[in-house]
């Protein structure tokens, strides 16, 4: 495999090729923005003595690993899987058969293992790109990748988070890397090591696992000896960067219908509202009260995420219907967010939900401000256009999933990243902030969370911050 000669890596990758060539297994867990695809490749050029077979996200499978393919290795015979499985059993024959490098999504491994004896007889490495979609044990990806494992010498893991809910997470991963080796092959007998256990909920009818003050220390040290890490700050000089809460006054009539909402889910939390018809009769009378006859309209809340899920939803102006429609509440933070997106030459904006976006296109359509986006249904092929094009300055904004496009990808022309409204999901919050916040960028850069004064919002963005489970306590912070 030739190497475009353009191609110059930094002193940290150059360690990070030194590394993996002497540890067959290993994690690659560098922050985000480091440049670890382009490390693994130069690895396997270096060094590979088989086929390479690449599990990844549908958000990286071309805009980071085709594109890192074709720009720096362009003689390397390379596959990319972006069709639906079921669909195309023969198709991954061929592309298993006569391609150097293979990239996946994960759904596409059950026709890997149709083909082990392919995999046996031409490929040697494996990389999964983002192992926390491995973290869960129990999911049926994380068992049809623990068939695959085996059949490779050498196995490279990749992500900048690679532990978003705590120690616990890092347990599989490390068990399909070494068997078992370090953390041991009983994920109970780990559990009980590392954590102990705590009564929660207002009943303290549930038990969450707390991590043992430096059992988090231990278990790096323990895998210190096949993990290589760098932290973006260190190994390059980057730009500034600033992170800012921007506080606005929630309008009265979108406060009111906050405030019941935020009542009625003290009340389900604490066992007094049992039923949906409950819930249902109660959020539609408060929505009727302060936006009109919406007689069709059942905002239904029946657990603790739905019940936060919808108070985050009424502070960003719109909310779900039973139907999925959705119903603007009010306009005001998406009209900030505009004023914000034309201050910028280029910035990225997430989003959460569909009406968001829906709100967000709409506004940017009538002040005439070129956009793209990308989420769950924008295909492959669409992404690695967009993502092209964004970077090409063609777009003044690129509205964005989190879940949809947080790893990976590039996007350096963009300074300011703008929320909508906040995740609960640490590692997307962490892996979206740092899109434009990488190996290229050379202006400062922003991350802006807008958010209404006193609600979920703000205390969501605070766990985020501090790492904390705020789901699991959302009694006591409705009550605070």
């Amino acid at each position: 495999m030739k190497r475009n000669n353009t191609l110059k890596l930094y002193q940290h990758q150059t360690e990070t090729v030194d590394f993996l060539k002497a540890n067959p297994r290993a994690f690659i867990t560098s922050t985000p923005g480091t440049g670890k695809t382009v490390s693994v490749l130069e690895t396997w050029h270096q060094h590979h003595t088989g086929k390479m077979l690449v599990i990844s996200p549908k958000s990286t499978l071309e805009a980071v690993w085709g594109n890192d393919l074709a720009n720096f290795y362009p003689e390397t015979k390379c596959g990319i899987f972006n069709r639906k499985p079921a669909r195309y059993t023969n198709y991954i024959l061929d592309l298993l058969t006569n391609h150097d490098i293979v990239i996946i999504n994960i759904e596409a491994v059950d026709l890997v293992l149709n083909h082990l004896d392919i995999i046996d007889a031409q490929y040697s490495t494996l990389v999964i790109d983002e192992f926390t979609s491995i973290k869960n044990r129990a999911a049926q990806r994380s068992k049809k990748v623990a068939k695959l494992v085996d059949h490779f010498n050498y196995r490279y893991f990749l992500s900048g988070t690679p532990t978003p809910n705590g120690i616990l997470d890092i347990w599989h991963p490390a068990f399909l890397l070494d068997g078992g080796q370090r953390l041991g092959g009983n994920f109970y007998a780990f559990r009980n090591t590392v954590c102990q256990p705590v009564q929660k909920g207002y009943h303290q009818v549930f038990t969450e696992w707390q991590e043992i003050e430096g059992a988090a220390d231990i278990v790096a040290d323990t895998l210190r000896d096949i993990t290589i890490r760098h932290v973006l700050e260190e190994v390059t000089d980057m730009p500034e960067r600033i992170y800012r809460h921007m506080e606005i006054t929630m309008p009265d009539k979108l406060r009111k219908a906050y405030e019941e909402m935020q009542s009625t889910a003290i009340l389900q939390l604490k066992g007094k509202l049992t039923t949906a018809q409950q819930i249902e009769a109660a959020v539609r009378a408060t929505l009727k009260g302060t936006y009109g006859d919406i007689p069709t309209h059942d905002v239904v809340a029946l657990n603790k995420a739905v019940l936060g899920n919808k108070l985050l939803q009424i502070a960003s102006g719109s909310v779900y219907d039973g139907d999925r429609i959705g119903i603007q509440l009010d306009p005001h933070k998406y009209e900030l967010i505009v004023d914000l997106i034309k201050e910028r030459e280029h910035s990225l904006v997430f989003f959460i939900w569909q009406h968001q976006y829906n709100e967000l296109a709409k506004l940017l359509t009538k002040e005439k401000i070129t956009f793209e986006a990308i989420h769950g249904a924008v295909s492959q092929k669409d992404r690695g256009r967009i993502v092209k094009e964004f970077q090409q300055g063609k777009y003044q904004t690129l509205l964005m999933q989190p879940a949809a496009a947080a790893h990976g990808i590039t996007l350096t022309k963009s300074t300011a990243s703008i929320w909508c409204s906040p995740t609960w999901n640490l590692e997307h919050f962490i892996q979206a902030n740092h899109r434009d916040y990488r190996i290229g960028q050379t202006q400062r850069t922003e991350v802006i969370m807008v958010q209404y004064k006193d609600t979920i919002e703000q205390r969501v963005y605070e766990s985020l911050q501090t790492k904390k489970n705020l789901l699991d306590n959302l009694l006591e912070v409705l009550q605070t």
